[in-house]
């Protein structure tokens, strides 16, 4: 049997230290969101011989853009599924500490990749990473912190996503000012973090149960059921269906607008640009989209920082169930008006774009984030690190499938039309929410969800 360290109870981590506990895992959170999404402020800047997006003799094609960001999604769901289930069996420490490492040796071989191929792989290996500790620092985070502040602190490790979204546009604004578009600084950075967040985990990230403490602490007498809960079995699986589906599809929309938003934005305004124009005038007016499509992803990015709050401030008195839909609402709404204010070729975005952006932020981060604070109540203790590693990996399918699909399509339809069918999703994310709330509500308590000796409760 393996071995684990001291292992710290649930629920003794409470107060002071259950705190400390989530503000660690939201830096974590933090340096996952810049490496995953630096790629949408690294495909910008990626070395162009012509304004035709489609150049064989650029770094990568618009299809390859969408490759590259959708292979690191790839990568996130093998994390997720395949790797971060270990940590019901090793524990959440030893998991995180490895899939940071996975983490950083992606990012350095991003920097090094002298083409999209070998782009692809290396974020591959970096959602690989990345998928490993976005399992094990949500469920650490829910188990160090008592039930009334489990919405807190999963609000606070989602804080740390948007937040490292932020920080790749204010990063990406900083290199590019001084360095111009040095995208393999960008990269570097991202490991520089990279490796700090290994530092921090390893001093001060608790370890915790293993599956068979948690099991035996929980009953004196469990069953075979309780012992190895099945996802997909009569008490779990409506909610997990509607939440993997839910969870696949608003991930997925998420991914495709914070990844390729800046770079489509871009892309509108550089094809207005006169093709008369002097070589130096095209080389102005391209830098300049570029900046104004990074500038929409900032505010996108501020608005999913503005959603993760939210759910932590007002999470301490609504259930994260009620929320959802509430959020999903919100997305739909945004979505529209997004597509609607999306600036034509060689016009410049309106006031309405970034308050839309704002707001689609908003709805569709606070979708994910209070999709992620319903795994404590929707799954006993021993379910709950693969219940919310089949949502996050199941739902990097919608994830992978929406940057991907659109880089190819974007041609065809214009990104306006493709905001517009995108918003088909989150109306399915909004029905699953609605669903989760029915099924709540009716189904009987779990018989393992509260087990008194680990101080965990159904919510």
């Amino acid at each position: 049997m393996p071995t684990s360290q001291t292992a710290v109870p649930n629920g003794a981590a409470t107060g002071k230290r259950g705190l400390g506990v989530a503000v660690l895992c939201m830096f974590l959170n933090l340096v996952d969101g810049f490496d995953l999404l630096i790629i949408s402020f690294v495909l910008p800047n990626l070395p162009t011989h012509s304004k035709n997006p489609n150049d064989p003799l650029n770094f990568a094609t618009t299809s390859e853009k969408g490759l590259i960001v959708s292979f690191g999604l790839v990568g996130m769901a093998v994390g997720a599924i395949g790797l971060a289930r270990l940590a019901d069996r090793y524990g959440r420490r030893l998991i995180a500490l490895v899939g940071i490492v996975v983490n950083l040796i992606g990012l350095v071989l991003s920097a090094l990749s002298p083409n999209a191929e070998l782009m692809m792989g290396a974020r591959f290996i970096t959602g690989a990473g990345i998928g490993m500790v976005s399992v094990v620092i949500v469920v650490a985070a829910q188990e160090s912190a008592a039930p009334k502040y489990r919405n807190l602190a999963t609000g606070l490790v989602m804080i740390g996503y948007p937040l490292g979204s932020v920080l790749a546009a204010l990063s990406t604004n900083v290199i590019t000012s001084t360095f111009g578009s040095n995208w393999k600084a960008l990269f570097l950075t991202g490991a520089g973090l990279a490796a700090a967040a290994f530092v921090l985990a390893f001093v001060g990230l608790p370890e915790s149960v293993k599956a068979e403490e948690q099991t035996f602490e929980a009953t004196e007498h469990p069953s075979a059921e309780e012992k190895n809960p099945a996802l997909l079995g009569k008490s779990l699986i409506a909610a997990t269906l509607l939440l993997c589906v839910g969870y696949m599809t608003v991930s997925g929309v998420f991914n495709f607008a914070a990844g390729l938003t800046p770079d489509f934005v871009k892309t509108a305004i550089v094809n207005g640009i006169d093709p008369a124009a002097t070589k130096e005038a095209v080389a102005a007016a391209t830098s300049a989209a570029r900046q104004t499509g990074q500038d929409v992803g900032l505010w996108l990015s501020l608005g999913c920082l503005v959603g993760a709050v939210s759910l932590s401030l007002i999470g301490l008195v609504v259930s994260a169930v009620r929320l959802t839909w509430v959020y999903c609402v919100i997305a739909v709404v945004a979505m529209v008006g997004f597509a609607n204010a999306f600036p034509g070729p060689g016009h410049s975005p309106s006031l309405a774009l970034y308050f839309f952006a704002v707001a689609l932020g908003v709805g569709i981060f606070g979708g994910i984030s209070s999709y992620s604070a319903l795994v404590p109540l929707a799954y006993p203790p021993l379910a709950r690190a693969k219940g919310y590693g089949a949502m996050l990996g199941f739902g990097r399918a919608g994830a992978i499938a929406a940057p991907l699909i659109s880089g190819f399509i974007v041609r065809e339809i214009g990104p306006q039309s493709l905001y517009n069918y995108i918003n088909i999703l989150l109306v399915v994310a909004l029905g699953c929410a609605i669903g989760v709330v029915v099924v709540m509500r009716r189904r009987p308590p779990l018989s393992s969800s509260a087990p008194t000796k680990v101080g965990v409760e159904a919510g």
